[in-house]
């Protein structure tokens, strides 16, 4: 009988330690993350989600508009695209995207279907003593564009950046002191006359990353449908 006890105290005692150790090394399950700012270049208000739940909380994407690097699960996801209207409750789509942890992406939107997306992995360092700006085609329809700055006095026009197809990111220009402040820049359609183009007055900083993006669609409206977005990356 004593042996019986004394077994089944074993027992009771070695399960009793087997679940305290377990407890003991029930640490959370670590969820690689990555960074993304997302930018709707379409010309709709949408929200952003991955694998069914909403990202942008606090505010939808208005057309040309961004709400800063927001955190995700890194690695292969699904991500979709809503309309910001309750009568549109469904994904215009579903897209998986793979996105390395610890990194940061620019993700644009510039339409409705899954081809209207595309992406960049950001890896630009700032200088404290020039501002960095790059240009990104993200009109569908528009052809190949030209990035200019325009002195204020005598309205000429320099192209920085020409021939920018779409779904193309330039590599960085740096814009020194002398030049910083406010810009007047025009995006306008290659081989297209510049004095029908629109004109955007912006500021940059030292220290700064931006990025300028074109995007909207042409359609019958020519040069007047280009829109321009100021993007501060960093």
């Amino acid at each position: 009988m004593n042996i019986r006890i004394k077994a089944f105290t074993f027992i009771i005692a070695s399960a009793m330690c087997w679940a305290s150790c377990k407890k003991n090394n029930d640490r959370p399950t670590y969820l690689p993350t990555t960074s993304v700012n997302v930018i709707n270049a379409s010309n709709n208000i949408i929200n952003f989600y991955q694998n069914g739940t909403r990202i942008n909380n606090t505010s939808s994407y208005f057309p040309g508009g961004t709400l800063g690097n927001l955190t995700v699960k890194a690695g292969l996801q699904n991500y979709q695209i809503k309309l910001a209207s309750p009568s549109t409750p469904n994904p215009l789509f579903t897209l998986p995207l793979t996105l390395d942890s610890g990194k940061v992406y620019s993700l644009y939107v510039s339409g409705q279907t899954p081809e209207s997306i595309f992406f960049t992995n950001d890896t630009e360092v700032a200088d404290s003593k020039v501002a960095k700006l790059r240009f990104v085609n993200a009109s569908p329809d528009a052809g190949p564009l030209v990035l200019a700055f325009v002195t204020p006095v005598t309205q000429v026009s320099t192209p920085q950046f020409s021939n920018i197809a779409y779904k193309t990111t330039t590599d960085f220009l740096n814009v020194t002191p002398s030049t910083t402040g406010s810009l007047i820049l025009s995006v306008y359609q290659a081989g297209s006359d510049i004095s029908t183009a629109r004109k955007d007055t912006v500021t940059v900083s030292t220290g700064r990353i931006y990025t300028v993006v074109g995007y909207g669609t042409i359609g019958s409206g020519g040069n007047q449908a280009i829109s321009t977005s100021l993007i501060v990356n960093q």
